[in-house]
């Protein structure tokens, strides 16, 4: 392959070939058993996130899970709702900021929560691990190396390099 990509075709661009892959997984692997515990794709990640490292502060939920901010709030609130995870506003000793805005929130788990974690949880690792079997251990190796590496290129916000995607 040449640096200016000349002869590459769009199906052979690598955005193409991952979001085909993770659309699939996503689909395939992911879906039924989410919808077996009536869970969303972002509320199952954020529940995961929560439930491993809470409590956190709402920036740190964002940053952690790769979604936008807006797309946390709302499914957040909507967790929140059916008692999965609870915020919280930590008013900071000293601040006049009376805008909630301003002040950070801190994102915790309920017991319902934990309860529907640890009930999903072995049926996720179940699932990906029968998906991770399909490489042998060279392979899944070299998969995770190989991620790594193009995460470590790309960098948090991936704005240099581009993509028709």
């Amino acid at each position: 392959m040449s640096r200016s990509g000349s002869h590459l075709n769009v199906e052979d661009f690598l955005t193409f070939r991952l979001t085909r892959l993770s659309n699939a997984l996503r689909t395939n692997l992911t879906k039924p058993y989410l919808e077996q515990f009536d869970l969303s794709l972002p509320e199952w990640r954020l529940l995961a996130l929560v439930a491993r490292f809470a409590p956190m502060r709402f920036s740190e939920v964002t940053a952690r899970s790769g979604m936008d901010k807006g797309q946390v709030s709302r499914t957040l609130r909507v967790m929140a709702t059916r008692g999965l995870t609870k915020t919280k506003t930590i008013k900071e000793r000293g601040s006049r900021s009376t805008e909630a805005l301003a002040a950070p929130v801190m994102v915790s788990i309920t017991p319902k929560g934990t309860s529907l974690y640890k009930a999903v949880l072995p049926v996720a690792r179940k699932r990906q691990a029968d998906m991770l079997l399909t490489l042998n251990e060279a392979e899944r190796s070299s998969l995770y190396s190989i991620i790594d590496k193009l995460s470590a290129t790309i960098g948090n916000g991936g704005e240099s390099v581009g993509d028709a995607e």
